[in-house]
């Protein structure tokens, strides 16, 4: 079989793989009714793309079909396909944006409303949806709580510190000594009346004294009653009487530490008596309270680089169709392959700065010239003849690629490493599926004579989308101004990382 038949035999088998991928991945459905459209108006829709799952109970039920501003409000307007027939909608029903874990992916939780309800009949629905709070809301929470804390604080300083609040609490234990001079001065001022009630006091004993025998008689009667139901609940009587014996005591109990609490904050000792009356203490609890500020203000900073950081991860395969060369050269491995691993950090978008890193298997690798001198005798002449043998051998290795890039419009600059040697490369964004790029390096020779130059463009075949990676093709020229010159053509996939950004997120960046 021809070389040529070989590349096409395998761009078939790659292209019948990537269908496949294709009609997994898009879960594209065959057959069945068209799915339902739900209408949601959301007054903020962060976080939620196209394409993005549709949730009742924590069950995927449909996607994002597509997300738009309704001129009249600015609100957000996402339609939904609703494709499991099962989800039966109420007129109560409701829409909010929620998130899969603390860092996951957002998504739409339908709700499909209480069963008492009327069922919805019709094909379209319009909805109202609803956001839970930001991280930025709960910080900004936090700040105002440490606010009014640190305003409570000044306040009690202003109130019960210092020589003005040692003289209010004097003036209260004052005013409580003249108002008992008062109530004394008082029951002498009426001793009069006090003698009055006295003498019909006695009065009162005398007519006692007639009906006591008469109240005896009475009482009596009653003990004999009482003693009786006494009796026959002894055993309650009893216990309650040591309750209200235990009750007492530890009412006692209860004053005496009152009363030493008391005096422990009006000499200023313990934690509440410091509290009010040292100056220190509330030094340290505005210097803690500044401390959580501060705190809470880093873990705002920290979380806010990590929220603006892109980090972009990828593998590529390009296959070496021909090696075009006039002078011997030897692999070791014979492999007609190059393999990377790609790795794009975006520290702030709104920068135009960015860092690549490439790790890639080489199959030109390592080169290595050696030469070899050979000596014939002739068996009939006796002379001798040297010849000299040049041989160019090329090793499997790896190679790393670093470079620092600007995004200058639809052109990138990127300036660093290239497979272990110095140079630079400039890719030119035609649209958002098509992209070309040129790099040169290896300007000393390491390599080969002369500058490599390669020259490749790339299709999106399938954009990125929440649950699945970009995939694309390659195609190009390699190292044209030397005999190892190359076509190549390959395919990868590209995706971006929202969990390994927030690692990247506390190392210090730059503002």
């Amino acid at each position: 079989m021809s070389s040529a038949a070989k590349v096409g035999v395998f761009m078939l088998v790659i292209l019948a793989i990537l269908a496949y991928l294709i009609l997994r991945i898009e879960d594209i459905r065959f057959g069945g009714g068209p799915p339902r459209k739900v209408t949601v108006v959301f007054d903020n829709a962060a976080g939620l793309d196209k394409q993005s799952a549709v949730r009742v109970a924590g069950v995927r039920v449909g996607k994002v079909e597509k997300i738009a501003i309704r001129p009249s409000d600015g609100k957000a307007v996402a339609t939904l396909d609703i494709e499991d027939p099962n989800v039966l909608l109420h007129q109560n029903a409701s829409a909010k944006v929620a998130n899969l874990g603390m860092l996951g992916e957002k998504y739409v939780e339908l709700d499909p409303g209480t069963p008492d309800t009327p069922l919805v009949t019709r094909q379209s629905i319009v909805l109202r949806g609803t956001q839970p709070a930001t991280i930025d809301d709960v910080t900004n929470q936090i700040s105002a709580i440490a606010t009014d804390v640190k305003a409570i604080t000044a306040s009690l300083r202003h109130v019960m510190g210092g020589p003005a609040g040692q003289q209010r609490l004097d003036d209260i234990v004052e005013n409580v000594r003249t108002i008992t001079a008062e109530v004394r001065d008082l029951v002498a001022a009426n001793r009069t009346n006090v003698d009055a009630t006295l003498a019909n006091a006695r009065d009162i004993t005398a007519q006692l004294k007639v009906e006591i025998p008469r109240l005896a008689a009475s009482l009596d009667k009653v003990a004999n009653t009482v003693g009786g139901t006494v009796g026959e609940n002894r055993t309650d009587v009893r216990q309650i009487v040591e309750n209200l014996r235990g009750l007492s005591g530890e009412l006692r109990t209860t004053a005496d530490n009152l009363n030493s609490i008391t005096g422990q904050v009006k000499s200023g000792e313990g934690t509440v008596g410091k509290l009010i009356y040292s100056n220190d203490v509330h030094d340290k609890l505005t210097d803690a309270l500044t401390s959580v500020e501060s705190g809470v203000n880093e873990l705002r900073n920290t979380l806010g680089r990590a929220n603006r950081i892109q980090l972009d991860l990828g593998m590529k395969d390009d296959y070496y169709g021909n090696f075009h060369s006039n002078t011997p050269l030897v692999s070791e491995s014979n492999s007609h392959s190059r393999a990377e691993v790609m790795v794009r950090v975006n520290p702030n978008p709104e920068r135009n700065r960015f860092y690549n890193l490439t790790l890639a298997d080489d199959p030109r690798g390592k080169r290595q010239d050696q030469t070899y001198e050979r000596t014939f005798t002739d068996p009939a002449t006796g002379k001798s003849t040297t010849i000299i043998d040049q041989q160019t051998k090329f090793s499997h290795d790896f190679v790393l690629s670093a470079q620092a890039g600007w995004m200058l419009g639809d052109f990138d600059l990127r300036l660093g490493i290239i497979d272990n040697t110095g140079g630079g490369g400039l890719d030119y964004r035609w649209n958002d599926r098509l992209r070309f790029t040129g790099e040169a390096f290896d300007f000393g020779g390491r390599v080969d004579p002369k500058p490599h130059l390669r020259l490749f463009g790339e299709y999106v075949l399938r954009k990125e989308k929440p649950r699945t990676p970009q995939i694309f093709l390659s195609t190009g020229y390699d190292n044209p101004l030397n005999h190892s010159r190359s076509v190549t053509f390959g395919g990868g996939i590209r995706w971006r990382d929202d969990d390994l950004k927030y690692l990247i997120g506390s190392v210090p960046i730059g503002k």
